[in-house]
């Protein structure tokens, strides 16, 4: 066996063994979902904010314009977890050059 099919042969063997764990990879936590549910609802209220990421133990990172704005969604994502599952303090960010 020449050198180029075993090559091939290990690449399609390695895709394979990576793409069964890929999937799972790129599914969201279940803290993740509480997080950009709630984030979406809480977010429904104010203007100016953007949501960055979510990282897989649920924290929230987001881009607020307007220090009102970043206070009312902080205040709404505290009070959606006051009675349920407790999640990461958010971390907002201003934007660049504000």
């Amino acid at each position: 066996m020449t050198r180029a099919p075993r090559l091939v042969g290990a690449a399609v063997l390695a895709a394979l063994a990576t793409s069964g764990t890929g999937c799972d990879y790129l599914r969201d936590t279940a803290a993740q979902k509480v997080a950009g549910r709630r984030f979406k609802a809480c977010a429904a209220a104010v203007r100016d904010v953007r949501l960055d990421r979510i990282e897989p133990d649920g924290r929230i990172h987001f881009t607020y314009v307007s220090i009102d704005e970043r206070d009312r969604l902080l205040r709404c994502l505290e009070e959606a977890g006051r009675d349920r599952e407790r999640l990461p303090d958010p971390l907002p960010a201003s934007p660049a050059g504000k």
